[in-house]
């Protein structure tokens, strides 16, 4: 559907540790964009804010991922996508073994932080999150509240080599759809990209790994000039 940098500095690599490190829940709550003078006492008030990573956005990105808010577990490591089950880096190793012409039966996993930045520096995929910063229990998209949304059009603006843009499950959908494309400049074709809705790679998805791969491939490939077969 058609609407209208390179690696994380070391500077970068700590703000975005700060970024994702917890904060108060007293400091002022915003939702929707609206400021907010008092936390809910029953939602909030015993919980602590959280905030989201820089984007990471390789030299030339075609394709930007977007996911609701990074886990617990993404926040511990200073990364997306880090829950062991989570098959989003299983999908990206995949892309990366049929870029260098490998065989999908071979792919090498991509464990460790430093693995997962190159691929996606190889590959041109940027990630970012919908969700700026919120109070959330737990990892479950549904415990997000009192959310502000990432300024994903400005991203775009300032690196036009994306063409496409991915959301990541429902969630992801439903924020981008909110913060975004609602934007008058979206919608008069002023801002112009590739939009595609796909299924969450979370664990909390029980769709079949084979079902994602051609959910994505559909999408991603095209985009990265890898053909198959």
């Amino acid at each position: 559907m058609r609407w209208g940098s390179v690696y994380m500095s070391s500077k970068q690599e700590s703000k975005a540790k700060k970024h994702g490190a917890i904060k108060q829940a007293s400091r002022k709550a915003i939702h929707d964009g609206q400021s907010s003078a008092s936390c809910d006492a029953k939602a909030v008030s015993c919980e602590e804010r959280i905030y989201g990573f820089e984007p990471f956005v390789p030299e030339g990105a075609k394709v930007l991922i977007l996911g609701s808010m990074p886990s617990v577990k993404s926040l511990e490591q200073g990364f997306y996508y880090a829950h062991p089950q989570n098959r989003m880096f299983k999908l990206i190793a995949r892309y990366l073994s049929l870029y260098n012409h490998s065989s999908v039966e071979k792919v090498v996993p991509l464990v460790s932080v430093s693995d997962r930045k190159a691929a996606l520096t190889t590959l041109g995929i940027a990630m970012w999150d919908t969700v700026d910063s919120c109070v959330r229990n737990g990892s479950l998209d549904s415990n997000i509240k009192v959310a502000t949304y990432a300024d994903i059009a400005s991203l775009l603006k300032k690196h036009g080599s994306i063409r496409c843009v991915i959301t990541a499950g429902g969630f992801a959908a439903k924020a981008f759809k909110k913060s975004t494309l609602s934007l008058e400049e979206v919608k008069t074709g002023k801002l112009v990209f590739d939009y595609h809705a796909l299924p969450s790679t979370s664990p909390a998805n029980t769709v079949s790994f084979e079902k994602l791969c051609e959910a994505y491939d559909a999408v991603i490939l095209p985009h990265l000039g890898i053909k198959v077969g």
